[in-house]
């Protein structure tokens, strides 16, 4: 009598970060979600459960990045640490708590791959390892990159198709004097996946929603979300959904309402695509769930 083989898959979740990317209002008016074309939005909308998720975290004022996203993959209150929200890049403070624990360190302890799919500049790179440069200090992603002993992604990897550039297709770096090819948002999903293929977890983020969100220009905004919405509409195409998760969360509101130049108060939507994700019960209420909930789909909590 023959043996039964019995199939163990092996899950793997790409999370995306997008900064800036609030739950705003209905309106097209001052809404670049609503305004924009949106065909992969919509089907993510209208097929997953989308989590309002507090970025407020119980302190006054403005939800701010350094804080949410220090809070995001720590799984700690950074704002409540601080007693204040604090914008930019992690301090010597939140340094502190990245360092002790975060997501990628918390992967390793459970013996699992994982990686920082971003793309850095060369010079970029050069300043922000240099500690005496105040103007590029590390994000919080890239703290957590440098504190799990990862190798960042350069431009020689940008141009193998080994990374992905936080505009999505690359226009920066040509804009910066780089002599490299114009990404599709379809091909930067493509090798997004390709990239994860290898790794049990693959971060990948895009901040360019807050940057634009600053911006209030409506033209502008309903470009970016349109973009966005291609990146994710191919990256959803792709994916197992027996077997995958893609996990997209955010730090605060922004582009949302492009009536006001600051952060909003508004929640920011968590989404958990794919039936391992659905698998587990999970409660999320706030950014201090972000990292307990990925942990838990991995069964490691």
């Amino acid at each position: 009598m023959g043996r039964i083989r019995i199939q163990v898959m092996k899950m793997k979740m790409i999370f995306i970060f997008i900064d800036g990317f609030g739950m705003g209002n209905k309106n097209p008016e001052v809404n670049p979600i609503i305004a924009a074309k949106t065909p992969g939005l919509d089907y993510i909308f209208s097929n997953f459960e989308v989590i309002p998720t507090d970025a407020c975290l119980g302190i006054p004022g403005l939800p701010q990045s350094a804080t949410g996203q220090t809070t995001i993959f720590t799984g700690i209150n950074a704002s409540k640490v601080l007693n204040r929200h604090l914008n930019g890049q992690p301090t010597i403070t939140l340094k502190q708590l990245i360092y002790e624990n975060n997501l990628f360190k918390e992967l390793s302890r459970r013996g699992l791959k994982f990686t920082n799919a971003n793309v850095y500049r060369d010079e970029y790179l050069q300043k922000m390892m240099d500690e005496t440069d105040r103007l590029h200090r590390p994000s919080v992603t890239s703290v957590m990159s440098m504190s799990a002993g990862l190798s960042f992604r350069t431009i020689e990897d940008f141009k193998a198709g080994n990374g992905v550039y936080h505009d999505i297709t690359g226009q920066i770096l040509i804009d910066s004097g780089y002599d490299v090819r114009l990404n599709t948002p379809q091909e930067a999903a493509q090798k997004l996946y390709a990239i994860s293929r290898g790794f049990d977890f693959t971060l990948y983020e895009h901040f360019m929603t807050d940057i634009i969100g600053h911006k209030m220009d409506m033209d502008l905004a309903v470009g970016e979300i349109q973009l966005l919405d291609s990146f994710l509409g191919e990256l959803i195409k792709l994916i197992d959904l027996e077997e995958d998760v893609v996990f997209i969360t955010s730090d605060h509101g922004n582009i949302e309402d492009i009536s006001v130049k600051t952060h909003t108060f508004n929640k920011v939507p968590t989404i958990i695509i794919g039936k391992q994700g659905e698998r587990v019960r999970l409660e999320i209420e706030s950014l201090t769930d972000i990292m307990p909930s990925v942990l838990k789909i991995f069964g490691t909590l």
